[in-house]
């Protein structure tokens, strides 16, 4: 039986390798090493239950309507995700579960923090100080298919 795991790691190893600081840069953002690049003892882990990936805006509406988002394991972002719906979305912010958006950075093949979202004065989902008239979480991806909602 082949190790597939194996050769991805081979092949992952073999392009960092060939993007001067890709390595360091990487270990900087897990929070490894500092700045000076000594070894902290501590990964960088997220406090939120959530994190936010892409979105598919509903049609002609100025809400979102399903979230793609990452769940992080012992505060470390997962590979897995799962697609959830607005309301459950809405529901969470309103029992006070901390959401993120995050952002994948291909060249350090890691998902990176975003801002916090949250609900507006008027209902809508919103990042950062955002306030108007529709969801807004920034700048993510558009979804072209979900699967199955929460």
């Amino acid at each position: 039986m082949k190790n597939h795991w194996l050769d991805r790691a081979k092949k992952r190893l073999e392009a960092e390798a060939s993007q001067p600081g890709a390595v360091f840069d990487r270990l900087r953002a897990e929070g490894m090493i500092d700045e000076r690049g000594e070894v902290t003892g501590k990964l960088h882990q997220w406090d939120a239950a959530l994190a936010i990936t892409a979105v598919k805006h509903a049609a002609g509406r100025p809400q979102i309507q399903v979230f793609r988002c990452l769940k992080p394991v012992f505060g470390i972002p997962g590979t897995a995700t799962i697609d959830i719906s607005r309301d459950s979305i809405v529901t969470y912010l309103k029992e006070g579960k901390k959401i993120i958006t995050a952002h994948r950075d291909e060249r350090l093949g890691l998902w990176k923090e975003g801002c916090d979202v949250h609900l507006s004065d008027n209902g809508w989902i919103v990042c950062g100080s955002v306030n108007g008239v529709e969801d807004n979480v920034g700048h993510l991806p558009e979804l072209q298919q979900t699967d199955s909602r929460l």
